[in-house]
């Protein structure tokens, strides 16, 4: 009898007291003992060592709030430039933190010392959203920097000269590569190509004016002839009405 495997969820603990760094560290091994759950775990210093050639490919992230140096604040708000989806678990020893991780979506705080019961029912509530979150986020850009964005911050995908442009409601990030790559990506994600040099997320076209359809920042972006009815029975089917 084959047993299933499970993916990992790799974990980053970030604490400058190495015997608090520890402790997550151990509860995170309990943990995975007890629940279905594997994870891969990495251990740093402070904020500046988890920075250095960060890469977004963690699925959770404790930080401590009060390091020297880069604190966990201040990492929170570097790694959420270019890594919106990780989940952020501050852990501290004052609860008067709290309402600054609004400012960089933070799941939740632990406070020290912490508790076997506070541990087990934040990291189980962060392992829920982590499913909720896998199929709604993508890694774009080059391979020596990509970016995780959320799918439904994407507006559309330009590509010019074989160089394509990610647009999302905050950004735009440029890389070498190929639009079909992206449509095969997004292709469960309501996106749909309007010409050979856009792909759009259906959610944010706000109207059809003759050849353009309007995004929700104002661009207008050119609809082929061959491609227009099909934008029209997406726009139908996504908004839940039938075409015929």
């Amino acid at each position: 009898m084959n047993t299933p495997t499970v993916k990992a969820v790799t974990v980053g603990v970030v604490d400058d007291n190495p015997r608090d760094r520890q402790r997550i560290i151990d509860m995170l091994h309990h943990y995975q003992t007890e629940h279905p759950t594997q994870f891969t775990i990495r251990e740093f210093e402070d904020g500046a060592a988890l920075l250095d050639n960060y890469q977004p490919d963690y699925d959770v992230l404790f930080l401590d709030i009060q390091m020297d140096g880069i604190d966990g604040m201040r990492a929170a708000a570097s790694i959420r430039k270019v890594d919106s989806s990780v989940i952020l678990i501050f852990v501290t020893k004052t609860a008067q933190y709290a309402t600054s991780g609004y400012a960089v979506q933070a799941q939740g705080y632990l406070l020290k010392p912490v508790s076997d019961f506070a541990f087990d029912t934040e990291l189980t509530r962060s392992l829920k959203q982590l499913k909720r979150l896998e199929r709604d986020s993508i890694l774009v850009g080059s391979a020596t920097a990509p970016r995780r964005v959320d799918v439904a911050d994407i507006l559309y995908i330009e590509s010019r000269r074989h160089r394509l442009t990610v647009h999302t409601v905050d950004d735009a990030i440029s890389f070498n590569g190929t639009l079909k790559d992206y449509e095969e990506l997004l292709t469960d994600h309501s996106f749909y190509r309007s010409n050979s040099g856009y792909l759009v997320s259906l959610r944010h076209v706000i109207a059809v004016d003759k050849e353009d359809c309007i995004m929700s920042n104002g661009a207008p972006l050119k609809i082929s002839r061959s491609r227009k009815k099909g934008l029209f029975e997406g726009l139908t089917h996504y908004l839940g009405g039938k075409v015929g």
